[in-house]
């Protein structure tokens, strides 16, 4: 029984410590119709829960909403806006050393399109 507790310690450790990996400020390129965006993605890990913000998509930087962190997997979303109208974004990333390959796309799933954020130093 004392190992079942110790193992599922140290499960809880390594994810809260994987979890601390997508920290910082990440950059990234969405391709659209009229050009290239570059996005800027201030990410703060504290367990699963994240936080931050996404800067490029508006005039106004995002703030997240509903992050979370579950190994390598970053889920969140952001209120946009598309002509005039509220828009729900929503990212799922897989964080691979210096990547996140994000999918980003509405909440409704009519649109969607991949991206890659790198860490920036």
């Amino acid at each position: 029984m004392k190992c079942t507790a110790m193992l599922m310690m140290a499960l809880v450790f390594l994810v809260g410590a994987r979890a601390a990996d997508v920290d910082g400020k990440w950059k990234g390129n969405l391709e659209g119709q009229n050009g290239s965006r570059e996005l800027t993605f201030s990410l703060k890990a504290d367990g699963g829960k994240l936080t931050g913000s996404v800067a490029g998509l508006l005039d106004k930087v995002l703030e997240i909403n509903d992050g979370k962190v579950q190994g390598s997997t970053v889920t969140f979303s952001v209120m946009s806006e598309w002509e005039g109208n509220p828009v729900k974004l929503v990212y799922k990333g897989e964080l691979a050393g210096d990547e996140i390959r994000f999918t980003m796309g509405t909440a409704d799933g009519a649109w969607s399109t991949e991206l890659t954020a790198k860490r920036v130093s």
